[in-house]
């Protein structure tokens, strides 16, 4: 059976990444790990600063179907731990949704 990722993609002020880490664990692990369908995240950073300086991160997460990974999107519980995490992004962020083949 085929799962999808979700990739979520932006990038933060080195001095903004421990606090992010935080919120991540605190905030963002709890409310998708709640969520039916979900069946896991993780938050992965560059090692090196891009041109401009930024960190660049992505938040991966795995979903076991499209529908399960839309409502979850959609609640509140997603919605309310994203809001503080969407203050410490310093670039728009990218979202894409790809289908696991194997």
């Amino acid at each position: 059976m085929s799962h999808f990722l979700r990739l979520y993609q932006s990038a933060v002020d080195p001095a903004d990444v421990e606090e992010m880490q935080r919120l991540f664990v605190d905030d963002v692990v709890p409310a998708f790990a709640g969520s039916t369908g979900c069946l896991g995240i993780e938050l992965a950073v560059t090692v090196e600063p891009n041109a401009g300086g930024l960190v660049e991160g992505a938040a991966i997460s795995r979903w076991s179907s499209l529908e399960e990974m839309a409502a979850a999107m959609a609640s509140h519980e997603v919605q309310e731990a994203l809001v503080r995490v969407r203050q410490l992004l310093r670039q728009e962020p990218v979202s894409k949704v790809l289908q696991v083949l194997r």
